[in-house]
């Protein structure tokens, strides 16, 4: 994985260099401004230019041939080093293919056809990186994909308020289905502030017991409310009017291949999440212990 990320370090930044490089002399072209000319002919664009340009691509052909060689990567692989062999093709005869006026199109097509070879640098270190997670079972709560925007948190927190104060109100008539499952509402303690937080979520019924996915949302980290309660594993539910007391324990791989099937068959997305989650996601079981 070092060798995958030193690879992937090296293209990248030969890649913006050479995407810089060429994005200021196409501005100062376009423009007329001299400055930028004489200092690019200065320290030798056109060969700078080549020669990052190629280590470059050079990185995403040896990235590209790694992961061909790679079960879960292979796709990614193969189209890694299609592309690859594409650029210097497409830079050689780039002059030949339009000329005059029209040149510009061709300026502007290299340059996003070294953005797209960033992006495939870029999207092969991070499919290494789930193919290394999902290998070693990792199940860290550090989020491996970009957060949320601090308005869209803002906006989930306000909502979900909303859903559990008409919840409780109609007693789940209104806000007790999503996503084509029941909702209920768990109650958990946090196990830094100590106070109380309630979170709805979609269950399905297992005998006596309560049945929920820890998918936060394929955000690839573990929800607070499991994080909360997965050392106590103490929790209070509400379906509908009733609240009731309940343990709660993670699903064993015997109960995971049981359950999970019909976790899939209800259509909610959770497969979905699964697919963008470097780990298995937690199937938590609430068993209950008393009404209050």
């Amino acid at each position: 994985m070092k060798a995958i990320r030193l690879i992937s370090l090296v293209a990248r930044v030969a890649l913006m260099i050479t995407l810089g490089l060429g994005l200021l002399y196409w501005i100062a072209q376009l423009f007329g401004w001299s400055g930028p000319l004489v200092f690019l002919a200065q320290i030798g664009f056109p060969n700078i230019h080549e020669v990052f340009g190629s280590i470059g691509v050079l990185g995403l052909l040896i990235l590209g041939g790694i992961s061909l060689q790679t079960r879960g990567s292979r796709l990614l692989g193969t189209g890694g080093m299609i592309y690859a062999l594409l650029v210097p093709a497409f830079g050689m005869t780039q002059a030949l293919i339009l000329v005059g006026n029209l040149h510009w199109l061709i300026r502007a097509a290299h340059l996003l056809v070294g953005v797209g070879a960033m992006m495939l640098v870029i999207r092969i270190e991070k499919r290494y990186q789930l193919l290394n997670l999902k290998e070693h079972g990792v199940t860290a709560e550090r989020p491996l994909g970009k957060p949320y925007p601090p308005i869209v948190v803002r906006l989930a927190r306000l909502a979900t308020a909303a859903h559990v104060s008409l919840y409780r109100l109609t007693g789940g008539t209104i806000g007790g289905r999503a996503q084509n499952m029941p909702v209920l509402l768990l109650t958990t303690t946090g196990r830094r502030s100590g106070k109380h937080h309630t979170t709805p979520l979609v269950y399905l019924t297992d005998g006596d017991d309560w049945v929920v996915v820890a998918s936060n949302g394929g955000q690839a980290r573990l929800p607070n409310w499991w994080l909360n309660i997965r050392g106590s594993k103490q929790a209070s539910i509400e379906v509908g009017r009733k609240q009731l007391r309940v343990s709660a324990q993670e699903a064993n791989p015997e109960e995971r291949k049981r359950l999970w099937p019909r976790v899939v068959a209800y259509r909610a997305g959770h497969e979905n999440y699964q697919e963008r989650t470097p780990y298995p996601l937690p199937l938590v079981i609430f068993h209950p212990e008393g009404t209050f």
